[in-house]
Order: C-alpha cells, then sequence, then structure tokens
C-alpha cells in the first residue's frame, strides 16, 4: 500500500467517524430520558428538548456551515465542529440540571451542523471515480448503522453502568471516538479546501434562512409525531414565503454579481435538485423505521432496549453489506440500482408487517431477521449512489454550499418523516378496539408501515427524473 492510499483511507475513517457520531447521537439518547427524568427531576418539555434541541440546531446550520466550508477551508470547519461536539459531550455527561443538559445538546446540535456539510464535500475532494464510489459506499453503511443501533447502544450503555449514572455514558461514549477523529483529521485531512470565488455572508440572507428554517423545523421536531397543532400548521406555512423570498433575494444578490449563500444556480441544476427532493422523501420513508419498532418492542411488547436493538439490527446488517458494494452495482445498472433498491425496501417492509398481521402480539425478533435485512440491503443501494449523483454535477466551488442543502433536505425529510409515521401510529393506538397491548402496537406498527410503503412509492417515480447513468 502506498504512502498516498495509506493517507486517503486514514482520511476516510477521520471523516466517518464523524459522521458516525453525530448520527448516533440522535437516536441514542432516547433510551435513557426515563432514567434522565428521574436523575435530573426533568420536567416533560426539558425532556422533549434533549432529544428535539440537538435535532433543531442540527438542521439549522447545515445550509450555513456549508458555505463557511466553502469559504475557510472544510477541514477547518470539520475541525472546530468536532471540537465543539466534544466539548458539548463532556458537558452534557456531567450535567447537574435539565437546563444545562438541554444547552448542551443544542449547542452539540449546532457542533454537528458545523462539521457534517463537509463530509460530503471533503470525499469529492479526496476521491476521485471509482474510489469516490467506494467511499460514498461506506458513507451510506455509516448512516444506516449509526442511525440503526443508537437505541441498541444507549441501552447497553445503560445496562453496563446502571441506571442511576448510566444515562451519562450515552453522552461520554463521543469522547473516545471524537479523539480519534481529531487526531486523524489533523494528520491526513488535506489542507486544500478554500475556494477561489468570493462567498458572500450578508446578514439579511442568513436571517431569512435561519427564521424560515425555524419556523419549519420546531413544529415538526416538537410535536409532529404527537399530532400536529393549529400553531404548528400555521408557522410552518410561514416558513414557505419566508424561504421563497430568499430565493429571489439570492437571484438579485447573483445579478449583481456577488456570490449569495444559497446559489439558484445550484437549484436550477435539474440533476441536483432531483436528487435532493428524492433524498427527503426516502429519507422520510427510512429514518422513521427505528423510530416506530423502537417503541413497538420495548412499550408494546416489553423487551428492554437491548432487544429492541438487536431486533433492527438485520436492517443495520442488510445496509452495511449492499452499501459497501453499492459502487460496483452502480456502474453496471445505472438508475435501475435505485429502482431495484426501492423494491427492495419495499418488499422488506410489506413481508415485515405481514409477520406482524399474522402474529397479532408479540413474537420472537427472529421472525423478521430475513424481511428486515431484505429492507436494509435495499436501502444501502440507495443512500450512497443518490450522493453521488446528487453533487457529481456540482462544481468544486459550490461542494460546500450544495452539500449543505442536500443534508439540510435528509434532516427535513427525518423530522416530517418521524412526524407523520408518528402521529399515524400513535391516532392508530388510540383508536384501535384492540384490548391487549401487545396487539395493539402490532396493530399500531402495521398501520404506520403502510404510509413508509407510500413514501416509497412517491420515490420509484422520482427515480425516473434522474439521468439513466449514474456516474461514481
Amino acid at each position: 500500500m502506498t504512502n498516498k492510499h495509506h493517507s486517503e483511507r486514514l482520511a476516510l475513517i477521520s471523516i466517518m467517524l464523524g459522521a458516525f457520531i453525530s448520527l448516533l447521537d440522535t437516536t441514542v439518547v432516547n433510551v435513557a430520558l426515563p432514567d434522565i427524568t428521574k436523575a435530573l427531576h426533568a420536567s416533560s418539555a426539558s425532556i422533549e428538548w434533549v432529544v428535539s434541541g440537538y435535532a433543531l440546531a442540527f438542521g439549522l446550520i447545515l445550509i450555513l456551515a456549508g458555505r463557511l466550508g466553502d469559504k475557510f477551508g472544510r477541514k477547518n470547519l470539520y475541525m472546530i465542529g468536532i471540537s465543539l461536539f466534544l466539548l458539548m459531550s463532556i458537558t452534557a455527561g456531567f450535567a447537574q440540571s435539565e437546563t444545562g443538559l438541554v444547552l448542551s445538546r443544542i449547542v452539540q446540535g449546532l457542533s454537528a451542523g458545523l462539521f457534517f456539510p463537509q463530509i460530503n464535500a471533503m470525499l469529492m475532494d479526496i476521491f476521485k471515480s471509482d474510489k469516490l464510489g467506494q467511499a460514498f459506499g461506506i458513507f451510506g453503511s455509516v448512516i444506516g448503522i449509526a442511525t440503526a443501533i443508537g437505541p441498541f447502544t444507549g441501552g447497553l450503555l445503560i445496562q453496563l453502568f446502571g441506571e442511576e449514572n448510566g444515562w451519562r455514558f450515552v453522552f461520554f461514549v463521543n469522547v473516545p471516538f471524537v479523539i480519534v477523529t481529531l487526531i486523524l483529521a489533523a494528520l491526513f485531512l488535506p489542507k486544500h479546501n478554500k475556494t477561489s470565488k468570493k462567498v458572500s455572508f450578508d446578514f439579511l440572507s442568513i436571517f431569512l434562512l435561519t427564521v424560515g428554517l425555524l419556523f419549519l423545523l420546531y413544529p415538526v421536531i416538537s410535536n409532529g409525531a404527537q399530532g400536529f397543532k393549529w400553531q404548528d400548521i400555521l408557522f410552518m406555512l410561514i416558513s414557505v414565503p419566508i424561504l421563497i423570498g430568499l430565493y429571489f433575494y439570492s437571484v438579485r444578490v447573483t445579478k449583481q454579481g456577488k456570490q449569495p449563500l444559497i446559489s439558484p444556480t445550484l437549484l436550477k441544476n435539474k440533476t441536483f435538485t432531483s436528487g435532493m427532493i428524492l433524498s427527503l422523501v426516502y429519507f422520510a420513508a427510512f429514518t422513521s423505521i427505528f423510530f416506530v419498532f423502537s417503541l413497538t418492542w420495548q412499550s408494546g411488547f416489553g423487551r428492554s432496549a437491548i432487544v429492541s436493538g438487536l431486533a433492527i439490527s438485520p436492517y443495520a446488517l442488510g445496509s452495511m453489506l449492499a452499501a459497501a458494494n453499492s459502487n460496483h452495482f452502480m456502474q453496471k445498472l445505472g438508475r435501475k440500482l435505485l429502482i431495484i433498491g426501492l423494491v427492495f425496501v419495499m418488499t422488506g417492509l410489506a413481508a415485515t408487517s405481514f409477520v406482524f398481521h399474522l402474529a397479532g402480539g408479540a413474537f420472537s425478533p427472529w421472525l423478521t431477521v430475513f424481511p428486515l435485512f431484505l429492507a436494509g440491503f435495499g436501502s444501502g443501494l440507495i443512500i450512497s449512489p443518490l450522493n453521488s449523483i446528487t453533487l457529481a454535477t456540482v462544481s468544486e466551488d459550490d461542494r460546500g454550499g450544495a452539500s449543505g442543502i442536500f443534508n439540510t433536505a435528509q434532516r427535513v425529510g427525518s423530522s416530517f418523516g418521524i412526524a407523520i409515521i408518528g402521529s399515524v401510529y400513535f391516532r392508530a393506538l388510540n383508536e384501535t378496539s384492540l384490548q391487549v397491548v401487545a396487539e395493539k402496537y402490532s396493530f399500531s406498527l402495521q398501520m404506520s408501515i403502510y404510509i413508509n410503503l407510500l413514501l416509497l412509492l412517491v420515490c420509484l417515480l422520482l427515480v425516473f427524473k434522474l439521468p439513466k447513468k449514474i456516474e461514481a
């Protein structure tokens, strides 16, 4: 192995570790919430903010962070974000009050939002041709694994360290990963990455973007899964003219010969826009699966957090195996690979729903191993090619901004997916005439999977907006 290949591999490990910890922290905290409530005497509102504060802050800063990476260097932003993430993981673990924990989680979300958009851009800076496709394949595996094993990791840590202080290690577990990430990033990430263009950060663009996303995301993350109130709908409607206004203001800035925060040229790129929309809808269908499965196995079937995590692990395994080889498949099949992947996901979820239907109530997790593995395998065929095709036509100077917009679409999709699927799930749970708890939860899961399948059908139609051939 040459020194160049060795350095590229270590750089890739640094980037993937950053992606892993940021996505792990979106789900790892969920199983620790009851213990946090007891330890800190936290209110239900504060507990909601432990989860939603991280997600909201993460989503708000992505586009701005992508542009900051274009201007000041992606490695610099990556290192700053990772360092702040380390500090906030420590302060969250040592938190002595609900306010301290919530603040740490919000800043931790901001730090994740700072470094996450740099990931796609840096992969494209470091790797070319087949190697880029392989790197995106690994990235796709990391996305699937980190999201799926969060509840299991949290449950395992609480069992190892006890209910009283185990929740603190849910945050401390980040520390060794982040330290390794920082060392590898400092040594092996390229110093290149500053754009040759003048990147503008006018106050009005930043203000419109922040307010628009805040009005859009806050109601979804805070209340979506339990059902929207009239004021939530109002806030989301207000976000629409604000974000449209930002677009037209960006057009005006572009005509003046300046570089806007969000490039209208980028949004006019049909391949990029189609891939972004498809990614948004797919993440709505994809990430909500873990949310309803955790609730069903733990609250409905009375299983431990560890069993719940193991029950969903075949999905993560299938995703990992497929994503690692998706570049090879992509070169041969092009757009057909996304169609095959979506069919696998839909078949796997439909089969999973059928198992729940036949069983009625609680049953062994072994019965869903193959259907979930099939769904995960299909997912692994989708995420990496989507990254490749969406960003392939973006210029080097715009990669950070494009990555920020693309990742924001994924976070918005995830939030809306959990809101929509969660709302259907809880409504079915409350309205069913079934009396046995396990049967009620099983029925609710089946209802939610039907919505997942509907979203995946929309994805299948959107695939045909993409080019037939996908370049790695």
